[in-house]
């Protein structure tokens, strides 16, 4: 696994051998993956918007927009 971004509200993870990318909103406790055309066009927006953020609540509230495809509740196990 391979954590792409982390702050007190989002997280944002790969993980070798699968393509596709999880975005976990740690507020609401939900979670969804990226995969194909999305994955692809978020990993792209969240580089060029990070390498321009200047702050963790920019990026979070670009992570923000994505919030609507995070259908999986989180659990503890």
């Amino acid at each position: 696994m391979n954590v792409l971004y982390n702050s007190e509200n989002y997280y944002v993870v790969e993980f070798p051998g699968c393509s596709g990318i999880e975005l976990v909103d740690k507020m609401a406790r939900r979670a969804g993956f990226l995969e194909g055309e999305l994955e692809l066009s978020f990993r792209a927006s969240l580089a060029g918007f990070a390498a321009e953020a200047e702050n963790a609540e920019s990026v979070d509230e670009f992570l923000g927009h994505y919030d609507a495809l995070l259908t999986n509740s989180l659990r503890l196990h």
